[in-house]
């Protein structure tokens, strides 16, 4: 059985001002499962088989739905000449690749679990920019289909009267923005930083959470000000002076940005070499080994959340602070009843 691991990250999807659940019917669910494909080069990404599961966890049994399915990416290695009997000798040939990873999306709390299933399978960063593509496509279908309805309409009265524009639309049905932040440790934030010689500088964006409250009265504070600013993009940065950021305050700072789940971290530095050295939440994410498992969606979807659940309960990761759960539930039981249907 080959040793794969668990990447951990919470998953923060808008269109315009919908947060996840209030665009999943629209758009994120279509996104999944309407068989899109983004491609570039020789390559193409897309879902296999994706299944909306709901998953019995806990105590007391609570049914909780999971999006669980295959990130491929499709492709071909191609090579031109080999070394054989000590000599070059051109052999051109294409080999196709389809390697693949598990994801999981638990609706409930929006953590997205990732699991890379072969050598150069799609990264946490391409599944982030497939799933934000197909929202976008499914965004884009909606508004023609409006459009075409709206322009009919308008001809039907006689070209009377006003008609939404696609520019109207577009306001409406804002565009998709999709943030997915891998979780860490204190002890793997510190020990990146560690790595460090010498730190230029680092940088905090604030991103806006589904349905969160804040970890930290500075960084409700920062959020309620940007409120007060549509469509505004927000950044912190600390740069150092004449000598480097001290490391310390710099890792306290990265942990409470880390702890608050929907901030984006960059630190710029140089490393003992003196060659410039940037990490991001990518840098110092947390993996844990997933150890055996089954490969029936629901065991392994199961097994995965109950791995999670242990790492908050040890205090390892933070779990989602859910502004109002119960609200959240209402919502989800109205989803599945729509989705059922």
């Amino acid at each position: 059985m080959k040793d794969l691991n668990i990447e951990f990250a919470n998953f923060v999807c808008h269109v315009g001002e919908r947060n996840l659940l209030e665009s999943y019917l629209d758009f994120v669910h279509p996104a999944f499962f309407n068989k899109h494909e983004r491609h570039y080069g020789e390559s193409r990404c897309f879902f296999y088989n994706p299944q909306l599961l709901e998953v019995i966890y806990g105590a007391e049994d609570e049914s909780i739905p999971f999006v669980f399915g295959r990130l491929v990416k499709d492709t071909f290695l191609e090579r031109e000449q080999v070394y054989l009997d000590g000599e070059l000798k051109d052999d051109p040939t294409a080999l196709q690749n389809s390697p693949s990873s598990i994801f999981i999306l638990s609706l409930k709390d929006h953590q997205l679990f990732f699991i890379k299933e072969h050598k150069f399978a799609p990264s946490l960063d391409t599944f982030r920019a497939c799933i934000e593509r197909f929202i976008s496509e499914e965004r884009d279908a909606l508004i023609e289909d409006i459009y075409q309805a709206e322009k009919e309409k308008y001809e039907f009265r006689g070209k009377t009267g006003r008609k939404k524009t696609k520019k109207d639309l577009n306001v409406t049905y804002g565009k998709p923005e999709v943030n997915i932040i891998p979780l860490s440790s204190d002890a793997d934030i510190e020990e990146f930083i560690k790595s460090f010689k010498v730190i230029d500088k680092i940088s905090l964006d604030l991103v806006t959470p589904n349905n969160e409250s804040d970890s930290n009265p500075f960084f409700e504070s920062w959020r309620k000000k940007k409120k007060t600013i549509p469509n505004s993009k927000s950044t912190v940065t600390f740069s150092k002076d004449k000598k480097s950021l001290p490391p310390s305050p710099v890792a306290d700072l990265a942990k409470e940005a880390a702890d608050d789940r929907n901030i984006l971290l960059k630190v710029v530095g140089k490393d003992i070499h003196d060659d410039k050295l940037v990490g991001t939440n990518e840098s110092f994410k947390l993996t844990v080994p997933l150890g055996e498992h089954d490969d029936d969606p629901i065991l392994l979807t199961k097994k995965v959340y109950e791995r999670f659940q242990d790492l908050v309960k040890d205090g390892i990761v933070r779990g989602p602070r859910i502004t109002d759960i119960e609200k959240v539930k209402e919502k989800i039981k109205y989803l599945l009843d729509i989705i059922k249907r």
